[in-house]
């Protein structure tokens, strides 16, 4: 099992700049701690603002580290140019010295391709085409590709650091989502609102629509996450700002009724519980809980990847992350690497 960290992109009570000083700390304490990666989501027109640009972000955050990588939880590939993306992630291989990755999704508020003015029907020709542009431009080779929305003729260099080919990370749960990611991805992302077993059955899919590409395709769950002294304690201390985050997600509905047979129940805020999101969803408590429940997780959905997101906009904070993120290496990436040696 490897282990991603995903940051946040708002602290209500710290100023971007600060902001970036801490996660710029926090990334290399994960480096230290074991972690295999640093992810970035995106988001635009955030209220109060936040981090808008996880690439350039990211290879900032980067500076000073030794091994952890570098990518995006994920970018709205259809917002992107694919040339442009393509030079930004092989760019990040060359700062890092190969340790980029590139995580993307199809996208879906429709404020922001209003706002990128692109036409968001158009957002899975979009993303097949960048794909495939990506692939042509990392190869270091003259290309000529024409798509189902434009033709990119020329030769991009440099090629990734060490001709390389970043690993690509797609997060999907819809049908073509889920086919797309089969047959391009190297690693499928379930989002953080499925619950456990959805996640086993959306990989599933995933496996599936891959066997029959002749491909295979790894298998990540994006999580949230906390490690303390005991559940009681990450109750406590961590997860009333999960749960916010969760009833923003629920307000604007991602969470689905086709997934979570009790959106329909749902009328209040008090409905909105976390006896009912929690469970098969967040993954805290002490280290033999967290442990425990990674083995059951794998077991039930053969995930390979947990990308966890531990610290929120509203909370813990800067010096409570960094000691959960040291604590997570000592007390779970360190003992499972330990017992998947011997």
């Amino acid at each position: 099992m490897r282990f991603g960290l995903v940051c946040p992109i708002q602290d209500v009570d710290s100023p971007l700049d600060e902001l970036l000083d801490q996660l710029r700390a926090e990334v290399r304490a994960a480096d230290e701690a074991g972690f295999d990666a640093f992810f970035l989501p995106e988001f635009h027109q955030t209220r109060a603002g936040g981090i808008v640009s996880p690439l350039l972000t990211g290879a900032a955050l980067a500076e000073g580290t030794r091994r952890i990588r570098v990518g995006q939880a994920v970018v709205p590939a259809p917002l992107y140019h694919p040339v442009r993306l393509a030079e930004d992630v092989a760019m990040t291989s060359w700062l890092t010295r190969g340790r980029a990755l590139l995580g993307v999704g199809v996208g879906h508020l429709p404020a922001d391709f209003r706002l990128y003015d692109v036409a968001r029907a158009d957002r899975f020709d979009l993303i097949r085409d960048l794909l495939d542009v990506v692939d042509a431009a990392w190869s270091g080779e003259p290309f000529d590709v024409t798509g189902r929305t434009g033709r990119w003729q020329g030769h991009v260099t440099p090629a990734p650091y060490g001709d390389r080919r970043p690993e690509v990370i797609m997060g999907a749960h819809g049908p073509r989502g889920l086919e797309l990611a089969a047959q391009r991805a190297d690693l499928w992302l379930s989002d953080p609102q499925r619950h456990v077993d959805v996640v086993a059955q959306l990989a599933d899919t995933v496996r599936d629509e891959a066997a029959r590409a002749g491909r295979e395709v790894g298998i990540g769950m994006f999580r949230d996450a906390w490690i303390g002294e005991s559940r009681a304690a990450c109750e406590r201390d961590w997860l009333p700002h999960a749960m916010a985050v969760h009833r923003l997600y629920f307000n604007v509905g991602v969470y689905l009724p086709e997934f979570e047979p009790w959106v329909g129940e749902v009328h209040s805020r008090a409905d909105f519980t976390p006896e009912l999101v929690a469970p098969g969803r967040f993954l805290y408590g002490s280290g033999d809980d967290l442990r425990t429940e990674i083995a059951d997780w794998q077991q039930r959905t053969g995930a390979e990847y947990l990308a966890l997101r531990m610290r929120q906009p509203g909370g813990p904070g800067h010096r409570a992350t960094l000691e959960a993120i040291a604590r997570f290496g000592d007390e779970v990436i360190g003992p499972l690497q330990a017992a998947a040696a011997a």
